[in-house]
């Protein structure tokens, strides 16, 4: 399993498309963090804004990491039934269990050395930018960090869900542009509807739309206590997403003639 993780942790990274996702995700981190810097020393007399103020926005980055799960799934998985990648792998007779899961570990760690580029970068460059100067909320930089923290470990079992769903798509659909559009109308879709029907029809639905993955990164948006239930809960749903997506994408995919 190991040696199949590290096979394709190497087509991932010697593609040129990886190099440009790194670059594009460094630029716009740095572009936001700027534009703060903007607002900062154009805008006389408005709240002062340091690295506190900064990390006190990661939430909004939260949200992204459910997006960009899906721009990591095609950069492990396009182009496989187009040169027959797999195909080829199951004639070789590589289990379908490795070839699914060794994939779904290459995009993980992909996703997380991201992740981890990006807070580097957003945090020198704020750091850099807009100094230390005290949030209007008292938010220390110790404080910030915190919040970070926080937020990451509430978030990497969503991310990890959001990820098992894509590639369960990608998996059961030859097509790259009809697997993302199905992904984005499965996260961005389903949880107005069922909270609609919620409202309408039954509080059934409710209770799924409260199980949704985007449904747990909006409460991170509007979190104000640290709180080690919140945190809890979103490891539940996540990882319940998690077993779900990828039991259905192993089970269908060993079963699947491939093209």
């Amino acid at each position: 399993m190991l040696r199949s993780i590290r096979a394709e942790w190497y087509k991932a990274v010697r593609r040129p498309y990886f190099p440009i996702l790194f670059l594009t995700c460094t630029l716009l981190t740095v572009g936001a963090v700027y534009c703060l810097y903007l607002i900062k020393t154009q805008s006389p007399g408005i709240t002062p804004l340091g690295l506190p103020f900064a990390l006190s926005l990661s939430p909004l980055g939260m949200v992204m990491g459910l997006w960009l799960v899906a721009i990591g799934g095609d950069l492990v998985f396009s182009e496989q039934y187009k040169h027959h990648t797999l195909k080829n792998e199951v004639s070789f007779g590589i289990p379908r269990a490795r070839i699914y899961l060794s994939r779904w570990a290459a995009v993980f760690l992909v996703m997380l050395l991201l992740y981890a580029v990006l807070v580097a970068v957003y945090t020198l460059s704020a750091l850099l930018l807009l100094g230390l100067d005290r949030d209007p909320s008292d938010l220390t930089p110790a404080g910030g960090f915190l919040l970070l923290g926080y937020l990451s470990l509430a978030a990497l079992p969503i991310w990890a869900g959001g990820l098992s769903l894509i590639m369960a798509i990608y998996f059961l659909i030859a097509s790259a542009n009809m697997a993302a559009i199905c992904y984005v109308a499965l996260v961005l879709a389903l949880p107005p509807l069922l909270d609609t029907l919620g409202k309408h029809i039954s509080p059934f639905f409710q209770l799924l739309h409260h199980l949704t993955l985007s449904y747990q990164l909006d409460l991170l948006l509007n979190v104000q206590i640290l709180d080690w239930a919140l945190i809890g809960r979103c490891w539940l749903v996540g990882l319940g997403w998690t077993a779900a997506a990828t039991a259905l994408g192993l089970f269908c995919f060993s079963r699947r003639e491939l093209p």
